[in-house]
Parts: C-alpha cells; structure tokens; sequence
C-alpha cells in the first residue's frame, strides 16, 4: 500500500510539475503615480525592450545628407479671422555628391498647392510624392544636380503650402487670451517647432544639422503685430486683398529649422532701445503689460544676458548684428517655454509676476526659465547637437546654468542649495530604471523616440554630470574649456567629443588631472558617464584598525538593488571623516574605475566617514553597518552640523532608495532618518518630503499609514515649530520656501495646527477680504476647501473665473480639487472637459490631477464622472490613458481594483487602443498592494521597537597626515551562476520533493 501511495503522489508531482512554469514576474517598485504626466517616470518604459523604439529603423526616419539647404526665403500669411495660414517657401539648395536625382525634405500635415525647382530661371522636370508615415517630401528628377564642391551649384526648390492654424500647441497653432476677464476672446498665432514641428509649418529639413540662413516676411492684419526672430527690416502694405501689412525681416543667423518662431498678435511690449533698434523686449496682452506683471522678467532677464555674456565671454549682440531679443508670454504653451533665437517664448505664467499675488515658487520659476531659455542662446542656438540622440549638450547645459546663472544674480533664491534636491535627487531616481537611456543613445530616429530624449535623463542628469566635471576641473578652468568650444564650434553643430576635447585640453594645459597619473583619461571619464547608461552606489567597508576602505562599486538599480548589467564608471572620489570634516573642497583626491578599489581614511579608530562632499558626484553611497552607526550617532549629536547641509540631504536621500530597493531594511533607514527630529535645514527636511511622499504612496490604505504619518509628525515638529504656519517678517527665501513645501505635508496628514491655520487665514479671505499671504495660498486655499462648504468653493471658482493674474489662477487651479463636494467637483470636471474658454488645454491635467487627488474620497468621485461621460473626457484628453491613470494610481483596494478592471472591461470597445494601458493601470496599483504587503513587517518593527541605541566601541581616532591610495588585492570577480530555466528548475523541485517523500516514508 505504501509502494502505491507512493507512485501516486509521484504521478500528481509529474503532472504539477513537468509542466515548464512562467518565470517570476520582475520585482518592480515603480508604480503608476511616478508615471504620470510630469513625473519622474513618466517615461520609463519607452527605450524598454517591450516597448523599444530603437527596434525600429532608426535611419528610416532621417533625411539622407546628398542636399543641404543654404538659404531659406519664407513668406507666411496668417489669416486672424478663418484661423488659417498660407505660405511660400523658397529653398536654396546644393548637392553634397554627384548623382543625385532625389531631393527629400520634411513636410507633414501641409497641403502642397505648387512645388517648382529651378537653377537660375531654368525650371527642371521633376514629380513629387508626400510619405506621411516618415514626414517626408520627394522630389524626383529625371537628370542629376550638379555637383561642384569647389563652386557650389545652387538649385531654388519652390512651393505654396497652406493649413489650418492648428489646435495641439505645435506648428503655427491659434490659442485665445481675454486681455480683461469680462472681455471676449482675443486670438493670437503662435509656434512650437521643437523638435519635430517645423516641418507642420513649412517644407523643410527640419533636423538640426541641417543649418542655414532665413529671409522671412510675415503677412497679417493691419491691427495686429509680429514677431519674429530678428528685428523688422520694413513693413509695407500686402498686395493681398484686405487690410494686411508684410513685416519684412532681417536674415537670421545661420541656424536650424527648429529655432525658428513667429507670433502674430494684438500685444503690448516693454522695450529697450539702443540707436533706434529694439534690442530687449517683453510682450504679453496688454493688460499684463499696464498692470507692469511684465517689469520682473524685463529686469532680471537683461542682469542674466549681461552675466551670460560675461562667463562665455560672447557678447549675445555680437552673435549677429539683426538680433534682439524678446521674451514673449504665450497664453497656451505646451512646453514650459522655448529658446527660438531671438524669440523666447514662455507660458504666460512663466514669465508674468506680480508681487501682491505670485508667489515665490513662480518668481523664481520666472527667474530660472529665463536663465534656461538665455542659456540655449550658446548652448543650442550657437552650437546645436548634431542630431537628437545627444539631447543633453543642449538641455543639460541649459539646466544646469538655470540654477547657477540665476543664482550670479538672483543668489537670494538658494539655487545652488535646491540644485541637490531638484536636479541631483530627480536624476539618480530616474536613472535607475532597468532600461534608463544613455545621455548619448544613438538610434533616435522616429519623431516618438525624439520626444522622449527630452527626458529627466537630459536635463536633470545632463546638469549633474557637467557639475560633476566642474568640480573635477575646477570653475575657471571648466569655464575657458566651454568658452573654446563655444568659439570653435560657433554657427555649427557638435557631437559629445568636442566638448570633451575642449574640455581635455584646457584640463592638460592647466595641470587639472595632474592629480590622478599618468592613466587618467578624461575623454573616457565623460564617455563613461555618457555613453552608459545608469550610474553605481559604492558600498565602502572601513576598517578602523587601519583606516583601509575597500570600495566596491555596482550598478544601481531601483527595482533590486543592483542591476543585472555590470557597469564600471569612471568616478571622482571625495570623502570628510570626523577627524577631517572639511566638505568645502570639492577637487577630487582620487578616481577609480575599478569594481573593487582601497582607499586609505588617513586616520584610525572608530569614527564616521562621508563619501562624495556636497553631493558632487554622481552616484549613491552606502557602507558597512558600523559605519552608517557611526555616522547615525553624529547625525543625531550636537555636532551634526558638521556634516554638509547637501550631505545630509544626500543620506536621507540615499537610504529612502535604498530600503525601496530593498539594500536596506526599513528598520535601519527609518533609524537612521532619525537624526530630522533635529534638523531645520531646507535641503534634507526637501528630501525627506520626497521620500515620505512615496512611502505614504505606498500605505495608503494600510494600518502602517497612521503609524506612519504620526512618526512623520514628530521629526517636523522642531521645523514646524521654527518655522510657524505664517509669514515672520524679514525671513529668507529658503525658509520660507521650505515652509511652503512643509505645511501642505503635514495639512494633508490632519497636523491639527496645521489645519487650524489654515482654517483661520482661510475665514479672513472669505469673511473679511483680507488676502491670504502669497507664499501660504497653496496649502490655505486647500485646507479651507477640504474643510469648507460648496459655499467656500464657489468663492474660489469665481477667483478663478475673474482673476487677471495667471500665476493666481494657475494657483487655484492647483487647490480647487480639494473640495471633497461631488456637486462642486463636477462644477470643475465640466470646465475641463467641455468645449469652452474656461480651463486652457495646457492645465487640463494640472486640474485634473487636483480634483483626483485633492482628498482620498474624491478618486471614487472623479471615476463615477469618467464613467458618466467617458466619450467627452476622451475628447478632452485626446485618449483615455492619461485622465485613467489618475484614477487607477490611487486604487487603494482589490476590491477598488476589480471594479475598475472590471468596468474597462465592459468599455472595451470605447477605451480602444487605450484599453491595456487603462487596465494594467490597474494592474499596477495591484502590485503596489502587494509590496506595501511585503515590507509591512520590516516597518512595523521600526514602529514597535523604535530607535537602536547605538554606542562607538573605541576611543578618539588616530589622524594620518595623508589619504593614500592602497593597490588592492587581486580580485577575481565571481561568476554567475547559469540560473535554470523554468523546465530545468521544475526537474530540480521535483527531485528535492520525491527526495523528501521517500525519506518520510522510510522513517
């Protein structure tokens, strides 16, 4: 009986497990709030495997280089009244080879009326065809251009196109203002060409290589006016029927398609005027300009001009004599604003202030995009990435002098401080997916993979990378090196290697990487944090007897810890100890580039070491368990403040990602982040809140949460209680700054304090008329909604409705989605997704995202209104993804998660081509639950047994005169195993499990 038993249970074994099972599903902890609209991964998985837009024929989309444009002559006539616009392009053209018998541009959504090619008043023969998939124009000839390299033989290409002013924010696209809010609509023509929207307003080569020089001439109504890159040359009456005039431009700069802009509106403007000639203006509708909201960015973007051109030592004016420069706010914009030459243009609350009601987050908003947008004039404008898989010479230059160039001038504003949190912080996180892109990611080809390289990777991770070298070489020396690249490569496009040659020479001739021997390669530095994606968290192990410290350094990866590709980085070493705690030199002492590398402290005995001063390299840091006691027990003494501001905010960073990723346990993180009980500073409380914000992501919902929040609570209460819920006279910048970012936490979280304050500046607004201070409207207006009536809320619509100050009704539209009243939702609900002139396209998500989010109660609420009215939403949003994944991110419940799938899948038909990523919304929000499940434990320990005591085990450390750099060991790295496949891995489980059956059955 025994014997048959058996063989049964063999048989059952076979049948579960023969069969090969599905590997694992990947452990991610990226979940589906990050993704939104704006967020840090927003897009993740857009160079992913699955989803690889590098699988597709990347050349296929480019322009073959056997012509190259010369001159451009564009005449454009925008019709204010039919909201369209007709033109004439004539292109001179040469070959760059022999036997060529195609010309190809770019021309999309344009119809062609005429297309015409003739060399001198020869017309050639020729046909032509449009590709729309590829945005491409072909023009065929029956014989061969020419080609002379020595005398260049020119062809003009002529054609008439025309199209509707478009809807989407780019092209030539209409947008409305209301210059007062009870007048009517007033339309402007605007543009958006980068990076592929050129070519919707003109035939063109719309890719930046393609440089050349433009003639244009913009006809509109005579009671209007235009813009364009260079100042007017003339206006003259338009032989077109009508009342039209032609502004005749000066030729630009030798420049790409993309940099081009022309605005035809009824605008005023501030001017400066040098010799007759306008050299610096700023235009908006009229009333902002009378209202003086155009003064601040009128003032401080001349002082950021003048300082640009005294670092680069390339005076703007002198670039081309027919520039100016005109800062222009633009009532719809899709980006937050664009560096055209000559022609900036910003959202209008980007660039319009005024002190009685903007705050000073859109201040310093005005400020630093300013600077961004200042900053391309050289970097992009002057010198322009060769092609756009190199994004990052262009914006993350642009990045990093929006913190450093606005700080010369505005140094109020903390810049160089929020760089650490705002820059540094955002790019490691989004680097550390399993598929991050490199800063230089060849195979960008479709117009969709171009859109995503203007990523946090380029900007934020471009910025961190070039101050990690300005440390590296020092800022003058850094400095001359961009000013010679910027000379050498003026009127040009640049590939990554001629910056790093630039930058190489001035470090040799100035004894820079003296430091480092004879093997230091500077060029294979950049190329290691550019060509590769990722960067590396080292694991430093101290020994204290010796001061030896064995430093390993490993991908990093926020999903597991380590990332499976092994990445070696070339990395710039800084370290302070207790005994040498001086953070303010940030020259490298070493650089390794070795897995596994030594390093001697320079002292002995038990003290605390911190790697990477001022957070200036790029990458995390972690160490042995002593040590981060260690530096646990300075953290939490009175000394703490030996440690840099930036390098406590880097810890506090550091071990949130760490337990996320599951290097460290909560338990430790939180005993760690212990040490903020004490802390008032602005940068590690800033990145506390960060990280705070996504763990109260993750337990919402769960018993944790409460526990959570209260612990929360108590480290801000030192803060808090410095700080006050209101304004103290004469404050700095920052500390107001870190109150405004700190109240709304602790109001979301019921801090009783915290909601009476805000109940009570409420009331005076509502009762009293006395307004609210500008810097506490963001967390007051919320709180008064959360605890007021429909009454309250409709005080606030009508703010909304009639305000004439952007940054005051951008504000609102933040708050209003805090009332927790269905009929007041969909009050606002319906301003969005109806066809009006009440919520701008631009802020459909910002006010969306607020009434989804405003209290937990409202995502039901939204969703009962989607599904009410999917059909208008959809129309609103363009697809039903992006107003969904609002709602499935804060699916707090299985339950609440199968009614939504469930719902999905009975509007099947009308989710369409959105229906998976609707339902895998979902599906994510599933897998949140579950990792809030996983780690429940390991945070309830914290919250059951609270801080460790922890005690040093030696006396005072011995100090050595120099840190030395020991030769390691030879290592041999490990081989990885070769891991079964899900067969092989089933045969293995079988035999463990018969193994086991046979020896209960012996025994």
């Amino acid at each position: 009986m025994a014997t048959l038993k058996l063989f049964v249970i063999l048989a059952l074994c076979l049948a579960t497990y023969a069969v090969p099972q599905l590997p694992p599903r990947p452990r991610s902890t990226i979940f589906g709030d990050e993704k939104l609209e704006g967020q840090i991964f927003e897009h993740a998985d857009v160079f992913s495997d699955e989803i690889s837009l590098l699988n597709t024929n990347a050349n296929a989309y480019r322009l073959p280089k056997t012509t190259k444009p010369v001159h451009y002559n564009v005449l454009w006539t925008i019709d204010m009244a039919r909201l369209v616009f007709e033109g004439i392009v004539n292109i001179n053209l040469v070959a760059t080879q022999s036997n060529v018998n195609e010309i190809v541009i770019h021309a999309a959504d344009l119809e062609i009326l005429s297309l015409e090619l003739k060399q001198g008043d020869l017309t050639l023969p020729h046909t032509y065809n449009l590709e729309p998939d590829y945005h491409f124009l072909r023009v065929s000839l029956n014989s061969s251009l020419e080609y002379n390299p020595a005398s260049p033989v020119t062809y003009t290409l002529s054609i008439r196109f025309g199209a509707e002013l478009r809807n989407d924010m780019y092209g030539i696209y209409r947008s409305w203002f209301r210059n007062n809010s009870t007048d009517t609509e007033s339309w402007i023509a605007t543009t958006q060409f980068q990076a592929t929207s050129a070519r919707t307003a003109f035939p063109c080569y719309d890719e930046p290589s393609f440089k050349a020089t433009f003639d244009i001439t913009i006809r509109r109504p005579t009671s209007y006016r235009s813009w364009s890159c260079t100042r007017i040359r003339e206006t003259v009456s338009s032989n077109t029927t009508g009342s039209y005039q032609d502004d005749i431009y000066y030729t630009t700069p030798i420049m790409s398609t993309y940099l081009l802009a022309l605005i035809v509106a009824e605008y005023s403007s501030l001017e400066v005027m040098q010799n007759g000639a306008i050299t610096y203006e700023v235009i908006a509708r009229p009333a902002a300009i009378e209202a003086n909201q155009g003064q601040y960015a009128f003032d401080v973007g001349q002082k950021l001009l003048a300082a640009m051109n005294d670092h680069t030592a390339l005076n703007f004016y002198s670039m081309n004599p027919n520039l100016k420069m005109t800062q222009a706010a633009i009532p719809d914009f899709s980006a937050g604003a664009m560096e055209n030459w000559g022609l900036l243009t910003y959202r209008e609350a980007y660039l319009m202030y005024d002190p009685d009601q903007t705050n000073d987050y859109f201040k310093q908003l005005n400020a630093y995009i300013l600077s961004h947008e200042i900053t391309h004039m050289w970097f992009g404008n002057l010198v322009t990435c060769d092609w756009w898989d190199s994004t990052w010479l262009n914006e993350g230059f642009a990045r990093y002098y929006q913190y450093f160039l606005t700080d010369w001038v505005e140094d109020y504003m903390g810049l160089p401080t929020r760089f650490i949190t705002e820059q540094v912080h955002a790019a490691l996180l989004s680097d550390s997916t399993n598929n991050p892109h490199p800063l230089t990611n060849p195979g960008v080809g479709s117009p969709q993979s171009i859109s995503a390289m203007f990523s946090t990777i380029s900007y934020n991770k471009g910025a961190a990378i070039i101050r990690m070298t300005e440390h590296l070489l020092g800022f003058n020396v850094h400095r001359q090196g961009l000013r010679n690249y910027l000379v050498d490569r003026a009127y040009d496009t640049v590939l990554p290697i001629h910056l790093f040659q630039a930058l190489q020479e001035v470090g040799n001739s100035s004894g820079a990487f003296s430091a480092y021997g004879p093997t230091f390669d500077f060029i294979e530095y950049y190329r290691s944090w550019t060509d590769q994606a990722g960067h590396p968290v080292l694991t430093v192990n101290v020994n204290h007897g010796t001061g030896d410290m064995t430093i390993t350094q490993r991908r990093f990866n926020i999903n597991t810890g380590y990332s499976p590709v092994n990445t070696n980085y070339i990395i710039p070493i800084t370290f302070a100890t207790a005994s040498n705690p001086d953070f303010t030199n940030t020259k490298p002492t070493h650089i390794i580039g070795n897995a596994v590398s030594v390093i001697n402290r320079g002292s002995t005995g038990d003290q605390w070491v911190i790697f990477n001063k001022q957070q200036t390299g790029f990458y995390r840091v972690n160490y042995d368990d002593y040590t981060w006691d260690l530096i646990t027990m300075a953290l939490r003494g009175s000394n703490r403040a030996q440690i840099h501001e930036y390098n406590r905010a880097q810890i506090v960073n550091d071990v949130f990602q760490f337990a996320r990723s599951g290097l460290m346990s909560y338990s430790r993180a939180f005993n760690i982040l212990s040490f903020l009980q004490y802390e008032t500073e602005y940068t590690p409380w800033v990145a506390a809140i960060t990280g705070f914000s996504w763990i109260r992501n993750r337990l919402a919902g769960t018993p944790n949460l409460a526990r959570m929040e209260a612990q929360i609570a108590r480290w801000a209460n030192t803060s808090i209680t410095g700080l006050t819920y209101y304004p103290i006279p004469n404050e700095s910048f920052m500390r107001s700054y870190l109150r405004y970012q700190l109240a709304p936490v602790l109001c979301s979280m019921n801090v009783r304090e915290c909601r009476n304050a805000a109940n009570q500046q409420f009331r005076r607004l509502v009762t009293e008329r006395v307004e609210v201070p500008v810097n506490s409207r963001n967390w007051v207006y919320c709180n008064g909604l959360r605890d007021g009536t429909e009454t309250d809320f409709n005080f606030l619509w009508n703010r909304f409705l009639t305000h004439n100050v952007y940054t005051e009704k951008i504000q609102l539209l933040m708050v209003l989605g805090c009332t927790p009243h269905n009929n007041s939702l969909n009050t606002f609900l319906n301003a969005i997704v109806q066809d009006n002139f009440i919520i701008r396209p631009q802020d459909y998500t910002t006010a969306f995202n607020s009434a989804v989010t405003g209290n937990e109660g409202n995502t039901q609420i939204v969703f009962q209104y989607i599904r009410n009215n999917l059909a208008a939403v959809i129309k609103a949003f363009g697809s039903a993804t992006t107003p969904l994944s609002y709602i499935s991110s804060r699916l707090r419940t299985e339950a609440e998660i199968n009614e939504f799938q469930s719902w999905a899948n009975q509007n099947r038909m009308e989710l369409g081509d959105d229906f998976q990523a609707v339902y895998n919304g979902a599906e994510n929000s599933r897998e949140s639950i579950r990792w809030a499940e996983a780690v429940s434990e390991d945070i309830n320990d914290y919250f059951v047994n609270g801080d460790s005591n922890i005690e040093q085990s030696t006396a005072n450390p011995e100090v050595k005169p120099d840190p030395t750099t020991v030769t390691a060991p030879p290592l041999v790295e490990p081989e990885t195993p070769t891991i079964p496949d899900s067969a092989v891995t089933s045969y293995v489980s079988l035999f463990l499990l018969i193994s086991t059956i046979l020896v209960n059955i012996v025994a």
